[in-house]
């Protein structure tokens, strides 16, 4: 496979093409939980780590970013050292400033390239940097990089994409200034290229140095966004100035779904696109990233000429030995991400440290540690969605014996029918993962076997972990509720009734919504009926909501919000508005109205056997917390 061949970046030989692109972590400058946390990456086969790190936080504030500073050397000097032990690259990336409104203490007001408001129609407007702070922020930039190669850094990346600091300055829609620093294409580019100039008289023009930047923002070019035309003088530009390669990513805060496409990006993402575009005008290695940790896409945009290198950084998260297992002909052993965007970038962006909904240990390196039993138990787990599976995983792992029982004839759970729709078939992978490790840690599970208090007394379990998940929310109040024309999002999803023409869905939450999504696609016409005042009132990650409203942006689809289901008929429902009654015609009324804990054989065994409740039998959420928990019970064994 091309992937897994060296390649060279200047003077530096990679080992193969799979680099950890860079997240910020928000764990901490470079202490021992921060390096764990990498070098788990490093040891799983990582040919380079892209390690961002910002430049001072004297203006921004505090952010997601480490700080590489005379206190936190050590720390990357160990970090560096340990990880060349693996035959594993550091690149520290540097962040020469946010720009999105943080603020450190003692400013007044925000600071960024121009006096602009914070987002259109914001009361609050951007102090511009002075170009007494512009030279103070290179010089950081500098310190940083000078502190990175003496300890023990392979490679400069400069983080100049996305709608950040640097990318503002390049950017007529982010830049008004008058100055040489504003204005014409050679003054948007000063701030990038006197970075790139200082970092080479610092480190020497042999010293690796690649650019992270975006050709193509794929926003209207007349409000001011990159096209991918002035994308390719910036490449051109960039070549000229002795960078050693590119790093190409798509899009902006503005379309931020681009930057970490969640699941329902399922062809080939936009930074492809950019990256052969700029392709075909260099003769520099060209990386980019979006969802290459898909081994089959990654090939493939290696092999068609895309890109040179992949830039791979939720995947990492999921399965940090995702490259060895691909070397090793392993790949029915990876543990694939899923694109929800939950524990990585929802997390960070909360304030919370870095995590990841499949895999419980991201973030906790070193310190949620598995030992082995000193007596195996006799462990069933109850319900073999993501929770369950990951229970049934780590207790066998830890040496008990484990047998599941799933009432259904697939594991999986409800989120076997979030994979359902075509526009989220790739979910499906993580599910192959569960049953391939089951199966290989010889885990039976008994599918159709739906757990009694009685027969699970009989089995005589040592622990039982109870992860029945939750049920369709079904309001027995509602007249006609129960009509054979009325079926539940999830028989929908699983094709087990047939749709007239005209369907009712009745709830606008993210199940609503994507059954909306999946009806409007093969045909139907739907209207959606919804209690809040707007569509997706639960909390949904905004880069998710962003392309999920995409997506409903259907000719099939209408809305009825503020608006409560009264009675269902045959043929027709009726509403309440605003104290208005009102009459909809259709074929099929889907109820999407949530889901409520499946907690009766909790309840009733609870006094009886030592029980762990987990998941959303617990209280209805993310795979995430079903995963966690399911993790942190076995530890407890």
């Amino acid at each position: 496979m091309k992937v897994l061949q060296p390649i060279d970046i200047g003077n530096l030989k990679l080992k193969n093409r799979f680099i950890m692109a860079a997240m910020g972590p928000e764990l901490g400058n470079f202490d021992t939980r921060t390096v764990d946390y990498y070098l788990r990456r490093a040891k799983g086969g990582a040919a380079m780590l892209l390690i961002n790190t910002i430049a001072t936080e004297a203006i921004d504030g505090h952010g997601p970013s480490a700080m590489l500073t005379e206190e936190s050397y050590d720390g990357f000097q160990y970090l560096a050292e340990q990880a060349h032990s693996y035959d594993c690259k550091v690149c520290i990336q540097i962040m020469p400033g946010v720009g999105l409104g943080g603020m450190a203490p003692g400013r007044l007001k925000p600071a960024s390239a121009s006096a602009l408001p914070l987002y259109p129609g914001a009361d609050i407007t951007f102090d511009e940097l002075t170009k007494e702070e512009i030279k103070f922020i290179q010089g950081e930039v500098f310190k940083t990089v000078g502190l990175a190669k003496k300890a023990g850094a392979d490679a400069v990346e400069i983080h100049a994409y996305g709608g950040y600091l640097t990318d503002k300055f390049m950017t007529s829609k982010w830049n008004i200034r008058t100055d040489e620093y504003g204005g014409s294409f050679e003054n948007r580019m000063r701030f990038l290229v006197e970075i790139i100039d200082g970092i080479q008289e610092e480190l020497g023009k042999d010293f690796p140095l690649i650019v992270k930047y975006t050709p193509c923002h794929f926003l209207p070019v007349e409000y001011g966004y990159r096209a991918m035309e002035e994308g390719i003088e910036i490449a051109k530009l960039l070549e000229e100035k002795g960078v050693h390669a590119l790093h190409i990513d798509a899009g902006c805060h503005d379309n931020w779904y681009m930057a970490m496409p969640p699941i329902y990006q399922q062809e080939a993402v936009p930074q492809l696109l950019a990256a052969k575009k700029v392709k075909e005008i260099t003769s520099l290695p060209v990386i980019t990233n979006g969802r290459l940790g898909d081994i089959d896409k990654a090939e493939a945009a290696i092999e068609n000429g895309y890109l040179d290198i992949a830039g791979v950084g939720r995947e990492f998260l999921a399965d940090p030995d995702f490259p060895n297992k691909v070397m090793e002909n392993k790949t029915d052993e990876i543990r694939y991400c899923i694109y929800c965007n939950e524990g990585c970038i929802k997390s960070v962006c909360e304030g919370a440290s870095i995590k990841c909904a499949v895999n419980p240990l991201t973030g906790y390196e070193g310190i949620k540690n598995l030992t082995r039993a000193e007596r195996a138990k006799k462990i069933l787990v109850i319900g073999a969605g993501p929770g369950g599976c990951q229970a049934a995983i780590t207790a066998a792992e830890a040496g008990h014996d484990v047998e599941i029982w799933e009432k259904q004839d697939h594991l999986g759970g409800n989120f076997y029918n979030a994979c359902l729709p075509p526009f989220k078939r790739d979910g499906n992978k993580i599910l192959s993962y569960y049953r391939n490790t089951l199966k290989n840690l010889s885990i039976p599970i008994r599918y159709c076997k739906e757990a009694t208090e009685d027969s699970v007394l009989a089995y005589r379990p040592d622990i039982v972990i109870h992860a029945a998940g939750a049920l369709p929310v079904r309001p027995q109040s509602i007249q006609g509720i129960n009509k054979s024309h009325v079926a539940t999002a999830s028989d929908v999803l699983q094709n087990k009734v047939f749709m007239g023409e005209q369907v009712a869905v009745i709830g606008a939450g993210l199940v609503g919504c994507e059954t909306a999504v999946v009806l409007a696609q093969r045909g139907k016409k739907v209207i959606m009926v919804e209690m809040a005042d707007h569509i997706l009132p639960e909390p949904v990650f905004v880069q998710n909501a962003m392309m999920l409203n995409k997506l409903l942006e259907n000719p099939n689809i209408s809305f009825k919000t503020s608006s409560k289901l009264t009675g269902i008929q045959d043929g027709t429902i009726t509403i309440s508005t605003a104290g208005q009654e009102e009459t909809l015609t259709c074929d099929n009324v889907v109820l999407a109205m949530g889901f409520s804990p499946d907690i009766k054989l909790y309840n009733a065994l609870k006094d009886k056997v030592t029980m762990f409740n987990i998941g959303d039998s617990v209280k209805v959420r993310k795979v995430l917390e079903a995963v966690q928990e399911a993790y942190d019970a076995v530890l407890k064994i």
